[in-house]
């Protein structure tokens, strides 16, 4: 009869893992509010205005793997071509997952 140590080390070994990967918070998404009208519209990150390409540049070191990046609209009257402009950005700087809201915070797409 083996003796029921390598068996129970490897089931100890199992639940300390399963519960090391359950009790990790998933990362905080990264923010993004796109404002304005029709006539001309902005980017906004941690307060700050930023062009597309200022977005690309400070988007692409946060993108880690499962942090999701979040549009937050200011009105439901912001172009699509600016949404999609923001969209774009993001997943080159390679956001898996964008996440449109409207102002009351619900999902677009």
């Amino acid at each position: 009869m083996q003796p029921a140590l390598p068996s129970t080390i490897i089931a100890a070994l199992a639940l300390a893992l399963a519960g090391y990967a359950t009790g990790r918070a998933a990362p905080a998404p990264f923010d993004v509010v796109v404002r304005g009208p029709a006539a001309g519209c902005t980017i906004e990150v941690g307060g700050r205005t930023v062009t597309p390409q200022e977005l690309l540049g400070t988007a692409g070191p946060e993108a880690k793997p499962g942090r999701s990046a979040r549009i937050l609209l200011n009105t439901n009257d912001v172009p699509y071509r600016c949404i999609g402009g923001a969209i774009y950005s993001l997943q080159s700087a390679g956001f898996e997952e964008v996440i449109v809201l409207d102002p009351q915070r619900r999902p677009l797409m």
